[in-house]
């Protein structure tokens, strides 16, 4: 699995996955806690990850990064 984009809300993460599997590239979200435990300043309580598998990078990040808004 390899991390495709960090967002700041998991709303807009289960959005994008599935944007994703609606286009046929298995995406999965995940919350990362460790923030929470060494919060940097301004960085929030945490982050969330969206992740497809290596061999479909490239055809989910050109699909992410042409779609209309």
């Amino acid at each position: 699995m390899k991390l495709l984009n960090i967002y700041d809300t998991e709303a807009i993460a289960y959005i994008d996955k599935g944007f994703l599997e609606n286009n046929g590239i298995p995406a999965f979200v995940e919350q990362n806690a460790m923030s929470s435990v060494f919060p940097a300043p301004d960085s929030g309580t945490s982050s969330i990850g969206l992740f497809v598998d290596d061999d479909r990078y490239e055809e989910a990040k050109r699909l992410l990064d042409s779609r209309q808004e």
